[in-house]
């Protein structure tokens, strides 16, 4: 009997410690690669960030024909992919419904192939790398989402980023959909920093509608205006950054920074109130800021050539 319990121990022991020698690396190999379910997934080099990250070189992935893409298969390459955190535990088991708690990662240089390609020429964006940064932690004790940054970039063109904390947010996969209902907005933050993908893209989409860019940014604009009827100076303040940004759609001078600070949290039930004078300001705490704002913008509506 004694030997036995000796034998077990002995045996928990070395596994335990072969667990906490491995790398980051070496456990997205072992724990999560096996999962992928992709027709290929390679990369040419790796290497280990401490126990649990790694950094993949030169990634191929082609997922097989699915309706989605025409039933033909699709292939994505990344330059780089950088995992300075993930949350191993939860990801190693595929029929989890614990929620990953935890990730920190970069994409660089995301490419599709050809056929991606031509199905976004028609709306104007350019064939570049895309850059994606994803920072997250979930709270399950507590239920806060903390959405750190989700920037995605198109390189010369312009980047979009996001940040957010959530409170009420269930770190059960299964009970997601509820967040919709039960979540409630402490803080966000919103980035839009073009560098010329506005006058490529918008041209598109409003040829597709049997438009013109101008039209549609004078629709904006007009709605904008109309918005303003009744608001006070700090609604007005953000609004006039807003419509100069719609505004100066073919050259930006800036970027736009939306933030919302809510004074008591926000949930989706309180969208409702949108409509109320200066409640963009008193309720959701609305800020604005773009270096190119024109005071009166907003009231304004488009300019008339």
């Amino acid at each position: 009997m004694i030997k036995t319990l000796l034998a077990a121990a002995l045996s928990w022991l070395l596994l335990s410690t072969a667990a906490m020698a491995e790398n980051g690396l070496e456990r997205f190999e072992r724990e999560i690669k096996p999962q992928i379910q992709l027709k290929t997934f390679t990369y040419k080099g790796a290497e280990a960030l401490g126990d649990t990250g790694f950094v993949l070189h030169d990634l191929l992935a082609v997922m097989p024909a699915n309706p989605a893409t025409g039933d033909k298969e699709s292939t994505l390459k990344i330059d780089k992919v950088t995992v300075e955190a993930l949350d191993f535990e939860r990801l190693k088991k595929a029929d989890n419904d614990d929620a990953p708690r935890f990730a920190k990662l970069k994409l660089e240089g995301v490419t599709g192939d050809e056929d991606t390609a031509r199905l976004l020429d028609p709306y104007g964006i350019p064939r570049v790398p895309m850059d994606v940064t994803l920072d997250y932690r979930l709270d399950g004790a507590a239920k806060v989402f903390t959405l750190n940054a989700l920037e995605i970039a198109l390189r010369g063109q312009g980047k979009i980023a996001l940040s957010l904390v959530i409170d009420g947010v269930s770190d059960k996969s299964s009970e997601a959909a509820g967040t919709m209902d039960t979540g409630r907005l402490r803080t966000a933050s919103l980035t839009i920093d073009d560098h010329g993908l506005m006058s490529k893209l918008l041209p598109a989409v409003a040829q597709a509608q049997g438009q013109n860019a101008e039209a549609l940014t004078a629709l904006a604009l007009v709605s904008i205006a109309a918005f303003t009827e009744g608001q006070g100076a700090p609604t007005l303040k953000a609004l006039d950054s807003v419509a100069s940004f719609v505004g100066d759609w073919k050259g930006p001078k800036g970027p736009l920074v939306l933030a919302l600070a809510p004074t008591k949290t926000a949930a989706v039930a309180d969208l409702d109130k949108v409509m109320q004078p200066n409640a963009l300001v008193d309720i959701f705490g609305l800020t604005a800021t773009y270096v190119g704002t024109r005071e009166g913008a907003a009231k304004a509506g488009p300019v008339v050539k």
